[in-house]
């Protein structure tokens, strides 16, 4: 086995990868960035793309290059890393609950502009006492249930009094509005996309519209994923998406959520077992591919004519149909779910022409808390 550090790998095929090794196609991940952020410009709005997926300031900061305003986290903990790689323009799509993490959201100030969601009054008291005490000021978000019902404010009359709230804190200043469509990914066809998004979109700039009329300042309205922000083109109010998921893309998207936009994302396996005829088993099982239980499981994306039919914690099973695959031959995957994927591993292979041109650090993995 090659025990070769990552940074050996540079210059080298992607073919001679010990695997199961996850690889970015660099060319596609900008082509997607660059369509994302494109489109989003043509209709008026920032691009502030979701990290939860790659956690990883290498991919962010291409993000960034390639026309994004800012970045999401889903974790405290993944917004530190970030802000040490330099990055200081996050928002963390996502409520802090205990003093201690909001003095932590304080300290992060010092280097960044961190902004944290709130849906209720506690967030608020705690946010305004840290900020206070570290003398820094903290940006909020206020959330609204779109529809979700997940967090978030449920209707105005609530977003208007937390916003009264955020206003006589010291320490604290509102941000902006945020609401996530996340119930509606999959909803086909189109038009009934189209309908549906645009009309829990309208929450939260409704809701928006209340609290600027009570006499706040609401400089920024986000919302929106990779399955959803194209139909949220037309409704006045937004000024920013945090869609990063189409960057990579995984079957979740091509297949469930109809995303036109190629796969930057596999995971290369080696076939180690071809011992029943139309069958090959491989090193990679949902411990490298994160698919278990409901979630899709990958596809095949070479050879041809051989589906996933299996995984176990450490192998896959292929049936391989018309492919002769022999014990050593390889196999590449696009996974079910990135997010699933990408945080089992240490690194990502960043390739371009099948040759390794980076060695990515999904440095955020594990940063929960």
């Amino acid at each position: 086995m090659d025990h070769s550090p990552p940074a050996a790998m540079l210059g080298r095929p992607i073919d001679e990868l010990p695997t199961p090794a996850p690889l970015v196609d660099l060319d596609v991940f900008d082509a997607n960035a660059r369509v994302i952020a494109d489109r989003l410009t043509q209709h008026g709005m920032s691009w502030r793309p979701h990290s939860k997926a790659h956690k990883s300031p290498q991919l962010a900061k291409r993000q960034l290059a390639l026309g994004a305003v800012g970045i999401t986290c889903a974790k405290l903990g993944e917004a530190e890393v970030m802000t040490g790689a330099g990055i200081d323009n996050i928002l963390v799509a996502n409520m802090l609950a205990t003093a201690d993490k909001w003095r932590r959201a304080a300290e992060v100030q010092r280097t960044a502009t961190v902004a944290f969601c709130v849906d209720d009054e506690r967030h608020v008291r705690m946010a305004s006492h840290a900020a206070v005490a570290a003398g820094t000021d903290i940006g909020l978000f206020i959330e609204v249930d779109i529809g979700m019902h997940r967090v978030g404010v449920r209707g105005p009359d609530a977003a208007v009094r937390l916003a009264e709230l955020i206003a006589a804190a010291p320490g604290v200043r509102l941000a902006g509005m945020m609401g996530y469509e996340g119930h509606l990914p999959a909803v086909w066809p189109a038009a009934e996309k189209t309908i549906k998004v645009q009309a829990a979109v309208r929450k939260l700039t409704g809701a928006a519209d209340r609290v600027r009329a009570a006499g706040h300042q609401v400089p920024i309205v986000s919302s929106g994923g990779t399955a959803t922000y194209q139909s949220a083109f037309g409704v006045e109010g937004l000024t920013e998406s945090q869609s990063g998921g189409g960057c990579l893309m995984d079957r979740f998207y091509l297949e469930t959520c109809h995303v036109e936009l190629p796969v930057a994302l596999t995971l290369a396996a080696t076939v180690v077992s071809a011992a029943e005829p139309g069958v090959a088993i491989t090193d990679a099982g949902f411990k490298a591919l994160g698919s278990l239980g409901s979630m899709l499981p990958p596809l095949v994306a070479a050879p041809s004519g051989v589906t996933v039919s299996g995984l176990s914690a450490e192998h896959g099973l292929l049936a391989a149909g018309p492919a002769d695959l022999r014990v050593g031959d390889r196999v590449t995957l696009i996974p079910g779910y990135s997010d699933a994927m990408i945080f089992l591993h240490d690194k990502l292979y960043g390739h371009r022409g099948g040759v390794v041109t980076e060695v990515i650090d999904v440095a955020a993995r594990g940063r929960l808390q």
